[in-house]
């Protein structure tokens, strides 16, 4: 068994750029930054090892992972790989094949045989170059096990290959189309969402509106009441001098009579005084009573 520490890819490498790694037991792939160095490589053969994982993005042309013991690829695994057309990764265990998988648009072959795979992404009808495909051996969904059919020989493959991208580019169209339907449904959800906020923003401030409205009758109802009571303290102030206006008003008649008899007693009692001491000169004189003069004199 070959170390990886001590493995020299030069011994491994071929003069047609075929670098053949298999049956080294190996866990995982040599270092990348080796393999590139070699330059001349093509194609990497890593088959019947022990290797878990895939290796970090190498450009070559094919690439043979056959019966290693990865389970899932990456996203990522294969981004660089645009230029490979030849990918044998069957008698692994891998459940699926990754999202992106379509960008391998140059693939024309592809060997999935003996794993654990039951359906394939929707980007995998973008391989329109493909024309070679294995899956059998796999617990494939029954619509795409029929259009995979046996695989047990290359024309079957090749067939293989030409109705799984015709029913992949299908399955595409009506996912688009159900996708399509549920954006048209989930903006027909938000327009109606968005139409409930409104309204229901419309309706708080209908409500602040007539709440405020409400506070403004209320202070306009307080200012109306405070200015009716001032009003009423008011009346009752003048009432109570026009009570007192006419008390003082009933009293004066009364006032006036009593003034008019105490005058006229005044006077009658001025008038026979004077009447008195007029009589007592002229009886002191003794001079002869002239009434005329007398009242005159008076």
């Amino acid at each position: 068994m070959a170390s990886k520490s001590n493995l020299k890819l030069k011994d491994y490498l071929s003069e047609d750029g075929k670098l053949d790694l298999s049956i080294l037991s190996l866990k995982s792939v040599p270092n990348v930054n080796d393999i590139l160095a070699l330059r001349k490589v093509k194609s990497i053969d890593l088959s019947n090892n022990q290797i878990e994982s895939l290796p970090a993005c190498i450009s070559v042309c094919e690439y043979h992972m056959k019966k290693n013991v990865f389970s899932l690829i990456s996203q990522d695994d294969f981004i660089k790989l645009e230029g490979i057309h030849t990918l044998d990764l069957s008698r692994n265990r891998l459940t699926k094949l990754p999202d992106n998988f379509g960008q391998l648009k140059s693939l024309k072959q592809l060997d999935l045989y003996d794993n654990r795979i039951s359906n394939l992404p929707l980007s995998f009808c973008d391989l329109t170059k493909l024309d070679y495909l294995d899956l059998k051996g796999n617990p494939l969904d029954a619509d795409l096990q029929i259009q995979a059919g046996k695989c047990l020989n290359k024309k079957e493959c090749r067939s293989c290959a030409e109705r799984v991208l015709k029913y992949m580019d299908t399955q595409k169209e009506e996912f688009d189309k159900e996708e399509a339907i549920r954006l048209k449904k989930k903006q027909a959800n938000e327009k109606a969402k968005a139409k409930k906020r409104e309204k229901q923003a419309e309706k708080e401030r209908e409500e602040k509106r007539l709440k405020r409205q409400e506070i403004a009758q209320k202070r306009l109802l307080e200012r109306e009441q405070r200015k009716k009571e001032a009003n009423e303290q008011d009346d009752q102030k003048e009432n109570v001098q026009d009570e007192k206006t006419n008390e003082n008003q009933d009293n004066d008649p009364e006032e006036g009579i009593i003034s008019q008899i105490i005058d006229g007693v005044l006077n009658s009692l001025l008038l026979s005084l004077m009447t008195f001491f007029t009589w007592q000169l002229y009886q002191n004189h003794r001079q002869s009573i002239n009434l005329q003069d007398f009242y005159k004199y008076v």
